[in-house]
């Protein structure tokens, strides 16, 4: 078998296998034997078809596994080479060979050649971690607010507060809805219920929010707004809309009493246990907070003047992910579905950044792993395994079934024990 290797880039070599005309007889013919163990012909008993008869019948699979085996041969052969480590195969195809050879040409990405960082003399100290009566106050306060009542009031509406008003928007004069018949609640509401001062994406029109500030209920107001030239209704962009609203009801919030019943409600005996839990989960939340921010700061250490070439192959294959990932958060940042479009070129850059970063950082770990002789046991697979399961919301066996995901979990596992080794020879230092 002749192999012939060109150098593209760093991390990619265009190489060619020639499989002489002999091994491709010697596949055919391993192939055809098996073909005519199986094959069931008319005619003929199971197994009994003469070699002819069953080549004739299956000439395209036939051809198509002696395909399949030589490439693999072929495979093989690469992963034997020496002067490089295969990353991954990026593309195959076979060429027209002299006579019966058979000529195979595969795209390889290779491993980067890096020196290994001095991990050893890393320092990330751990984090002290406190948790202050303020910190207790907040989480109290958000719980109070998710146990809060709305009630009616004849006070003016303060910020914060949700008025009941109906509106209509005119332009000189003219209906929101002549303008534009799809406008919705840009341009008129029959009854709706407003936050007084609400701000971000999910207000329809801010000036209304702003408007309802003061109002007591048959109280009216005027506002006006000039919507952005970027507006998702094209037939609103520019115009300076006015509009006349009628409020009908205010309710304010009403947040409830730490009493025996709020207490029994949430499950604990008083204030005094409630605050005690409430430490505890937030001291919880800062460790793996703090935990998180000391393995980044790790990560970043390594990778300090490390500037090796990567694989595109490896790159682009993260930055997908990561793709969804920032589209998916600017989606509930409040960017409208439309507008992912036209910023769809920033996002793929900003992913491939990113995965640029992850990618080399999966390089060193792996270094440092294979210098370690670190391996995944199967208890940390399997703890893996449950732990992917349970944030995906999926059956593990599903996962075990997954042969990529699988090799996913494995290597993501040998890496954080890489990792864990870099942080504790911080430790011990």
């Amino acid at each position: 078998m002749d192999i012939k290797i060109q150098e593209t880039n760093p991390t990619r070599r265009s190489v060619t296998v020639t499989v002489p005309a002999a091994a491709v007889a010697a596949a055919e013919k391993e192939v055809l034997k098996g073909f005519s163990r199986e094959a069931a012909l008319p005619g003929f008993r199971p197994g009994k078809a003469p070699e002819a008869v069953v080549r004739l019948k299956y000439s395209k699979q036939i051809a198509d596994e002696v395909s399949q085996r030589l490439l693999s041969q072929g495979y093989e052969r690469i992963q034997q080479e020496k002067s490089f480590t295969v990353y991954t195969v990026a593309d195959v195809q076979k060429e027209a060979g002299s006579g019966a050879d058979a000529v195979f040409r595969y795209e390889v990405d290779v491993v980067p050649e890096f020196k290994t960082p001095d991990w050893k003399s890393i320092k990330v100290p751990a984090e002290t971690i406190t948790v202050t009566d303020a910190d207790i106050d907040e989480h109290l306060k958000k719980i109070l607010e998710q146990r809060a009542r709305y009630e009616k009031t004849d006070e003016a509406a303060a910020k914060g507060d949700y008025v009941r008003i109906g509106y209509v928007g005119t332009v000189d004069g003219k209906p929101v809805s002549e303008l534009d018949a799809e406008a919705k609640s840009y341009g008129s509401a029959e009854s709706t219920w407003e936050e007084a001062g609400a701000e971000g994406a999910a207000v329809a029109v801010p000036a209304i929010a702003q408007a309802v500030i003061g109002l007591k209920a048959g109280a009216i107001a005027q506002a006006e707004y000039v919507f952005p030239a970027t507006h998702e209704r094209e037939a609103l962009r520019g115009l300076k809309v006015s509009y006349a609203i009628t409020a009908s009801e205010v309710r304010r919030k009403e947040l409830p009493q730490i009493d025996e019943a709020f207490c029994k409600a949430v499950g604990v005996k008083d204030e005094a246990e409630l605050r005690a839990q409430l430490s505890k989960g937030i001291e919880g939340s800062k460790k793996q907070a703090a935990e998180t921010a000391r393995r980044e700061k790790a990560v970043d250490a390594l990778l300090a003047g490390q500037d090796f070439p990567l694989p595109e192959s490896a790159i682009l294959s993260v930055a997908q992910g990561l793709f969804y990932q920032y589209a998916e958060m600017r989606l509930r940042s409040g960017t409208k579905p439309e507008e992912l479009e036209t910023q769809r070129d920033d996002i793929l850059a900003e992913a491939k950044k990113a995965a640029a970063l992850r990618v080399r950082a999966q390089f060193v770990l792996t270094r440092i792993a294979e210098e370690l002789k670190l391996e995944v046991t199967r208890e940390e697979l399997g703890a893996a395994i449950m732990q992917a399961a349970q944030a995906s919301q999926t059956q593990p066996e599903k996962l075990v079934k997954d042969r990529q995901r699988l090799a996913e979990l494995r290597r993501d596992a040998l890496l954080n024990k890489a990792l864990d080794a870099v942080l504790a020879g911080s430790i011990a230092a």
